[in-house]
């Protein structure tokens, strides 16, 4: 198991990916408000919390060389991460190094564990487009989402030639 950090894998700087713990989904958050005068609250329903990842790394090259390597690829100004996992290719983990990395001393330091926070909780699929041309009226294009959660998909539409088109009709089907 590895895992990618902008494009870099960290098996090329001396670091294995030997634990990852990402929750199955993120924790729920109530959204409720309370009134004076008024038992109980107003629910607005919830929504999800960022996602805490914990990525743990053994560190199989020269130990200081590795570790520094390994701290300024997590370096916190570097910013939202894009992580990529070598079983979940194509799902890509967008993070922000939070917290502080800790070493596991039952390793000899050898295991360092690094917590990363997601605040749009869902990885992204990479994007996939596919052009075609409209040659009939009306014409149904079934669009799947290979993701795991539905998203809106973009649809645009060009007239690249000179005649106006008039009457056009764009509907929005949903199958169950």
């Amino acid at each position: 198991m590895d895992v990618s950090v902008n494009g870099e894998w960290t098996s090329t700087i001396g670091a294995t990916l030997v634990e990852r713990n990402i929750p199955g989904l993120p924790e729920a958050q109530e959204n409720i408000v309370e009134v004076a005068d008024r038992d109980g609250a107003l629910d607005f329903g919830s929504t999800y919390a960022p996602r805490p990842i914990g990525l743990g790394f053994f560190i199989t090259g020269d130990y200081d060389t590795t570790v520094s390597l390994l701290m300024r690829m997590f370096n916190t100004r570097r910013g939202l991460l894009d992580l990529v996992f070598s079983d979940r290719p194509g799902k890509h983990y967008f993070a922000e190094y939070r917290g502080s990395m800790s070493w596991d001393s039952s390793t000899g330091n050898r295991v360092i564990e690094i917590p990363l926070k997601m605040y749009d909780p869902f990885p992204e699929s990479d994007e996939r487009i596919i052009e075609l041309t409209i040659i009939q009226s009306p014409q149904v294009i079934s669009i799947e989402s290979n993701g795991d959660e539905r998203a809106s998909y973009l649809i645009v539409l060009t007239n690249t030639g000179t005649t106006t088109l008039s009457s056009f009709k764009i509907s929005n089907e949903y199958e169950k």
